[in-house]
């Protein structure tokens, strides 16, 4: 039988550095924005087709849900693929911000600085990666939304027009969201 294998603290940084998932505190953000950029677009078409609330009540619940879910799920893809980005983008900056932060302070070791370092690359990468996914999905789902709603389903019956613009656009951002680019 083989014994476990126990990490050091900076293994176990550099595990979760690469690892998809997302915090509690980052999913529940993703969850807000993406169900708020979902009901932006029932607002829309209530205002322009003047569609009453209670006629489109179930069709809007369920075109919401959907979007909701894809949004959110694309946000945390379109995170873990810019967060590798970030890292390596930000790592220079980090490590002259960490150097300069202990440069006076003898009793720190080189190996603690590069610790530092590593959970400081990582933490602002996290951060840039989950506000950069946010901005990203949200300005592609409501270009697509405009585009699909105002000319390719124009003349679709509105309530019909909102339901595949509003799913359709979140289900493309979804999609876009896998590609390894």
């Amino acid at each position: 039988m083989s014994k476990a294998t126990k990490f050091s603290k900076e293994e176990e940084l550099l595990l979760n550095s690469f690892s998809a998932d997302v915090s509690a505190q980052g999913s529940a953000l993703f969850l807000v924005n993406s169900l708020v950029t979902s009901l932006a677009p029932v607002y829309l078409f209530y205002g322009v087709h003047h569609l009453e609330i209670s006629d489109g009540l179930f069709v809007w619940a369920i075109a919401v849900a959907g979007a909701t879910y894809l949004l959110t799920w694309a946000a945390k893809n379109q995170k873990h693929q810019l967060k590798h980005k970030l890292v390596l983008k930000r790592s220079q900056a980090v490590e002259r911000e960490i150097n300069k932060k202990y440069a006076d302070d003898k009793k720190i070791s080189r190996k603690e600085k590069e610790e530092h370092v590593l959970y400081r690359r990582n933490e602002v990468a996290d951060s840039e990666a989950t506000w950069l996914a946010i901005f990203f999905n949200n300005v592609l789902f409501f270009s697509l939304l405009l585009i699909l709603a105002f000319f390719l389903f124009a003349n679709l019956n509105p309530l019909i027009n909102s339901f595949v613009s509003i799913v359709g656009a979140a289900g493309i951002v979804a999609f876009i969201s896998t590609s390894k680019n």
